[in-house]
């Protein structure tokens, strides 16, 4: 038997396109129904933008492709250094 070794980044791109995209979806709702519209989003004390539909989803997608990325590293070092392969 032929050993195959199949990529699954394909896989982890799809998910993180989608996953991405539906935390543009939630942010661009959070700022269309948002109470404070408008007004300045501080994070720790420092005005970042106002709030607005675009602007919260571009945060969200920003915010959310960093994480992943930084998880997706984090597995692929972990991976890497896996000395109990099979």
């Amino acid at each position: 038997m032929s050993e195959r070794v199949i990529s699954s980044r394909p896989v982890f791109l799809a998910t993180a396109t989608v996953v991405v995209l539906v935390a543009g979806g939630i942010g661009f709702v959070v700022g269309t129904t948002g109470q404070n519209r408008g007004t300045t989003m501080n994070l720790f004390g420092v005005p970042l933008f106002e709030m607005t539909p675009i602007t919260m989803a571009l945060f969200g997608m920003l915010l959310t492709t960093c994480v992943l990325a930084l998880l997706f590293s984090l597995v692929s070092y972990a991976s890497r250094h896996n000395t109990d392969a099979a």
